[in-house]
C-alpha cells in the first residue's frame, strides 16, 4: 500500500478537490487553506494485506473522511493570527505525517521478514543412463553432420574456386590474343607508315635529283638575276645589320620586346578594315619608335618575317586569309616603302617560286644545301617533308604575294607593290618548263588575284589563259599525284572561267568595312 500527499492551489475557505488529471503535481504547502488527499486506506495496526489491489472507488470513499478533517482544519485555523500561520500549517502537516511514518515502519519490518526458498538441487544420479546416451548419440550426430557440412562447403568452395580460375584463365587468354592483334595492326601501321614516309622521302629524292638548270628565256634569266638579288640583300642583312643590333644591349632590348608586339598584332588580324587598319597603326608606331635607323630596318625585317610565317602557317589551309595580311602590308608600306624589299627578301628565302624561280642543284653543291635553298623543311625524325606538305607551304606564301599585288589603292594612296608584278610573274611562269608543283601554283595565283588581273589587263589576260589551257598545262610531265591533281585542278578553273566569261572570286578578296 502507499499513502501520498498532495497540495492544491489556495482557493476559498470551503475545500475544493483538485481534477485528477493534476494530482501528479507535488509541491510544498504555501497557504493555510489546504486540501489532503490520500490514495488508499488502512486501518492502522492492522497486517499488511498480502495483495490487496488499490481501486479508484476505495481512495475516493477514505477521501470522505480526510475531506471533513480538512474541513475542520479549516474553520480551526481561520481564527488563527496571520502571523502564526506558518506555524500552525506545520504542526498540521507533522500531526497528518506522524501515523504515515509508523505505517512505512511496520511495512518494513513484514518485509523483512519475509523469505524465498531455493529450490533442491537436481540429483545427476537420478538421470536415466538410456537417456545419457541418447544424449551422446545425438551428440554424435550433430558432430558427423558438422564435419560432413563443413566438407561439402570446401568441396563447393574449391569447385567455385575452380570455376573462377578457368574464367579469368579465359578471359586472360582473349585478352593476351586481343592485345597481339592490337600489337600487330600497330606493327603493321607502323610498316605502312614507314613506307608512305620513305615512298615521300623518295619522291622528294628523285624531284631534287632530276632538278635540272633553268632554260634560257630572257625572262627566267631576269627571274633568276631578281632572285639573286634578293638572296644577296639577306645576306647583307644577317652579316652587317644583325651583328650591331645584337652587339648593343638597348638595341637588342628594344627589338626583342617591339617583336613581341608585333607577332601578336599580326597573328590576331581579322577580316575587318577596322582591325587592320588597328594593326597597321599599331606596326607604324612601332617603326617610328626605332631609335636610329638600323633598328628601323631590323624591325622592318621583323615585320616582314612575321606577314610571311603567318601565311606559311594559316593560309597554307585557308587562302582567303592571305587578303588581312596583304592590307596590313601595303598600309604599312604606304610609309614605310622599304618594307617592300623585306617583304620579298624573306619570301624568296622560303618560297623561290614567287620570282619565280625553280631551284636546280647546281655542281658542287650539297644535299643539305639545295634543300634549304629550295625551301624544304626537315621533319622530327630527320626526313625531309613530303612533297604534299612542302606544296601547301609554298602555296600559303605565293597567295600573300598575290594578295599583295592585287590590293587597290587605299586611303587614296597607290598600292607600293602594284598589280604589273602579278603580270610580270604570271608571264615568266608560263615561259618557264613546268614542273610538278607548276599547275597548283598558277592556280593559286590565279585565285587569289586572277579577277583583279582579268580587270586590268582584259584581253591579254584572257590571250594568256587561252595559252595556259592549249599548250602550257600539257607540256606538265609527270605522274606523281602532286602532278595530275594540280592538272586537273587547273583544267577545271579554265573551263569554269571559258564557260562563264570571269573568273571565280576566291572568298575574303573583299574585306568587310567593320
Amino acid at each position: 500500500m502507499r499513502y501520498g500527499l498532495f497540495l492544491l492551489d489556495e482557493g476559498p475557505k470551503s475545500a475544493v478537490l483538485p481534477d485528477r488529471k493534476q494530482h501528479r503535481q507535488r509541491t510544498t504547502p504555501t497557504t493555510p487553506t489546504t486540501t489532503w488527499r490520500k490514495y488508499a486506506r488502512r486501518s492502522l495496526g492492522t497486517p499488511f494485506p498480502a495483495s490487496t489491489p488499490v481501486t479508484a472507488r476505495a481512495v475516493d470513499d477514505q477521501g470522505d473522511r480526510y475531506r471533513e478533517l480538512v474541513q475542520k482544519a479549516q474553520v480551526r485555523l481561520s481564527g488563527v493570527a496571520k502571523d502564526k500561520t506558518q506555524h500552525t500549517r506545520v504542526s498540521a502537516c507533522q500531526a497528518y505525517a506522524h501515523p504515515i511514518q509508523r505505517e512505512l515502519e511496520e511495512t518494513r519490518l513484514f518485509l523483512s521478514k519475509l523469505s524465498v526458498d531455493k529450490p533442491a538441487p537436481l540429483i545427476k544420479s537420478d538421470v536415466d543412463e538410456n537417456v545419457a546416451d541418447t544424449l551422446a548419440k545425438v551428440e554424435q550426430m550433430r558432430h558427423d553432420f558438422e564435419n560432413q557440412r563443413e566438407q561439402k562447403k570446401k568441396a563447393d568452395e574449391a569447385e567455385k574456386a575452380e570455376a573462377v580460375k578457368k574464367v579469368e584463365d579465359a578471359k586472360q587468354a582473349e585478352e593476351t590474343k586481343k592485345a597481339e592483334a592490337t600489337k600487330k595492326a600497330a606493327e603493321e601501321a607502323k610498316q605502312a607508315e614507314e613506307a608512305e614516309k620513305a615512298k615521300q622521302a623518295e619522291e622528294a629524292k628523285q624531284a631534287i635529283e632530276q632538278s635540272k638548270p633553268i632554260e634560257t628565256p630572257t625572262t627566267s634569266e631576269q627571274a633568276v638575276l631578281l632572285a639573286k638579288r634578293y638572296r644577296d640583300m639577306y645576306s647583307e642583312l644577317m652579316n652587317d645589320l644583325a651583328p650591331k643590333i645584337r652587339a648593343d644591349p638597348q638595341k637588342r632590348a628594344h627589338c626583342f620586346k617591339q617583336r613581341g608586339l608585333v607577332t601578336r598584332g599580326v597573328g590576331q588580324l581579322k577580316d575587318s578594315w577596322e582591325f587592320i587598319g588597328r594593326t597597321a597603326d599599331s606596326i607604324k608606331s612601332i617603326l617610328s619608335a626605332s631609335a636610329s635607323a638600323d633598328v628601323q630596318d631590323w624591325m622592318l625585317n621583323l615585320v616582314a618575317k612575321s606577314l610571311v610565317k603567318q601565311a606559311e602557317r594559316e593560309v597554307s589551309v585557308a587562302p582567303h586569309a592571305a587578303y588581312p595580311l596583304a592590307a596590313t602590308a601595303v598600309l604599312v608600306m604606304q610609309a614605310y616603302p622599304k618594307l617592300s624589299d623585306m617583304l620579298m627578301i624573306r619570301l624568296v628565302k622560303k618560297c623561290p617560286f614567287v620570282v619565280p624561280q625553280y631551284m636546280a642543284k647546281q655542281p658542287g653543291q650539297n644535299t643539305d644545301d639545295f634543300i634549304k635553298a629550295a625551301g624544304y623543311r626537315r621533319n622530327d625524325d630527320g626526313d625531309i617533308e613530303s612533297e604534299g606538305i612542302y606544296a601547301e607551304r609554298m602555296t600559303g606564301m605565293l597567295a600573300l604575294f598575290a594578295a599583295i599585288v592585287q590590293m587597290p589603292d587605299i586611303g587614296g594612296q597607290p598600292n607600293p607593290f602594284p598589280v604589273h608584278h602579278g603580270w610580270t610573274w604570271l608571264a615568266r611562269i608560263i615561259n618557264m618548263p613546268p614542273r610538278a608543283i607548276s599547275p597548283l601554283l598558277v592556280q593559286t595565283f590565279l585565285s587569289v588575284a586572277g579577277p583583279t588581273m582579268l580587270g586590268v589587263y582584259g584581253r591579254q589576260m584572257d590571250k594568256l589563259i587561252s595559252v595556259l589551257a592549249t599548250t602550257w598545262i600539257d607540256s606538265v610531265a609527270g605522274s606523281s599525284p602532286l602532278a595530275v591533281a594540280g592538272k586537273s585542278n587547273l583544267t577545271t578553273f579554265i573551263n569554269e572561267y571559258r564557260s562563264s566569261g570571269s573568273i571565280r572570286e576566291c572568298k575574303g578578296r573583299v574585306i568587310k568595312t567593320r
